[in-house]
């Protein structure tokens, strides 16, 4: 297998990566200001873990996409578990909060564009394996809509608590 130009990226991924890990600290704060709301099951379960996640996986892709020398057929296999794993985890997540009354915005970043960017790493792998042009591109858009997802998310569920704290 022909190696992929990673090192065309690696700016790219060590930025995205650092924001990720970043917003996983902020997401630890937002978690520790819901230690004190009741009934947070469901809080934890479906909103703060999935987003923390989410993050982690930007993370993690990134600290892949950045080991020098990997082998294509690595990338592929490990992006594509994770990809799997992720679309898994997004339906599961669907599953906690289907019967909870959210506007189309939130399930749009709860639901849909999670699965919707594990679902396009999947897809980046395949594209490895199958030797089909830009795996790069496509794996730059899920990790960048995952961040987008996981910032938006973070945001929501710390101004979702400091308003309720205030009630």
């Amino acid at each position: 297998m022909t190696p992929l130009p990673l090192e065309n990226w690696r700016d790219f991924y060590v930025m995205i990566g650092t924001a990720s890990g970043a917003i996983v600290g902020a997401s630890f704060i937002v978690a520790s200001l819901a230690s004190g709301v009741k009934e947070l099951t469901l809080g934890m379960r479906g909103f703060i873990s999935p987003t923390t996640v989410h993050l982690t996986s930007v993370l993690v892709g990134s600290a892949i996409l950045s080991v020098p020398k990997i082998p294509p057929l690595a990338i592929a296999l490990l992006l594509g578990t994770g990809g799997l794993a992720g679309v898994s985890y997004g339906i599961i997540v669907v599953t906690r909060i289907w019967k909870l009354k959210l506007g189309m915005e939130d399930w749009c970043f709860y639901a849909l564009l999670p699965v919707l960017a594990y679902a396009a790493m999947l897809g980046a792998s395949v594209m490895i394996v199958l030797k089909i042009d830009d795996p790069l591109y496509v794996l730059a858009a899920a990790f960048v809509l995952l961040l987008i997802v996981g910032i938006r998310n973070a945001w929501d569920m710390a101004t979702f608590l400091i308003m309720r704290e205030r009630e």
